[in-house]
């Protein structure tokens, strides 16, 4: 469950606007501005999401604003569409660079019902921008992703379409250094499957590539074994397989693939690892930096392997 808002974006503090400042803002280009629905002190619902953009852009020199994040709109795009509002206020932010479209929290929308839509127009609007995260990934839909500038790309989702998955593979991004795609369930309507992500482990792709994050996925083992051999492997700095249903069977192909000791960090989180596989992981990768955070004991351990039906991902509903 997402249960806390973030409270730094891109290198940068978010600053919640909620439409009503008691006191003087913050310079405009120093913070990564939230937009969020307010709810006032004693429980009564406030200003809501698009109110409060038509207010920002009232009180705040737009023209400097490189960091935005915005939060729960709504429950359907026809009512208000966060993209189209961007696309036809793109001259009011020039110098937008880092952009996190649904920065909401399970309470108020699971991650599985989040709607988006076509989001292929943000990345014409928006050519200097740089970082792009989505929350959600129901309906959401692109075209081949084109971008000249993109260095930082991360979907999060209860379950991601292929169409997505292959819409972003075939793209052109050579700027893109960091990758991370959160895989979801089929369950919610997530249609990918392993062979969906072959295209990021040939290392044709992406030329800048330093991070990939293959998350919250079903079948991470089967992408351990590729990324055993994958040629993406060697120019990478970081490498996630967390919150997903990787084993003992992936830890192994892993450790008997090729050499992971040049990694800064391998993410294993939310594993189901043996204690055994744990401290495998850790000898043999003494230089880097690997979280296991609940790697272990997640699950009934028979000795030999997890049950199949104690395994699960992080991230769902």
């Amino acid at each position: 469950m997402i249960q806390e808002r973030l409270a730094a974006f891109a290198g940068l503090p978010v600053h919640t606007f909620d439409g009503a400042p008691d006191g003087p803002l913050p310079a405009a280009g120093d913070v990564a501005w939230g937009i969020y629905h307010h709810v006032a002190d004693n429980g009564v619902w406030g200003a809501e999401v698009p109110e409060n953009l038509g207010r920002f852009l009232e009180a705040v020199d737009t023209a400097q604003v490189t960091h935005l994040v915005i939060g729960f709109w709504g429950f359907d795009t026809e009512e208000f569409a966060p993209v189209e509002w961007l696309v036809d206020n793109a001259g009011r932010f020039p110098r937008l660079r880092a952009l996190f479209l649904g920065d909401i929290l399970d309470w108020d929308l699971h991650i599985s019902w989040i709607k988006h839509g076509d989001i292929s127009p943000l990345f014409e609007a928006y050519p200097a921008l740089e970082r792009f995260e989505i929350r959600g990934a129901s309906d959401l839909r692109l075209g081949p992703l084109r971008h000249d500038r993109l260095k930082a790309l991360r979907i999060e989702s209860g379950g991601l379409p292929a169409e997505v998955v292959r819409a972003v593979a075939g793209g052109a991004l050579p700027a893109l250094e960091h990758l991370d795609l959160w895989i979801g369930s089929e369950w919610y309507d997530g249609t990918s499957t392993a062979e969906d992500f072959a295209p990021f482990l040939t290392g044709e792709r992406f030329p800048s590539l330093k991070h990939l994050g293959l998350e919250n996925g079903p079948f991470q083992d089967e992408f351990a074994e590729s990324l055993a051999s994958a040629p993406v492997v060697p120019r990478l700095e970081s490498l996630s397989l967390a919150m997903g249903m990787l084993s003992d069977r992936g830890a192994e192909a892993l450790l008997s693939g090729q050499p992971l000791t040049h990694l800064r960090k391998l993410d294993l989180h939310h594993a189901f690892l043996s204690e055994p596989m744990v401290e495998r992981l850790k000898a043999a990768l003494p230089g880097v930096e690997v979280d296991l955070r609940d790697a272990v004991g997640q699950a009934e351990w028979d000795g030999d392997e997890w049950a199949s039906s104690a395994l699960y991902i992080a991230v769902s509903e």
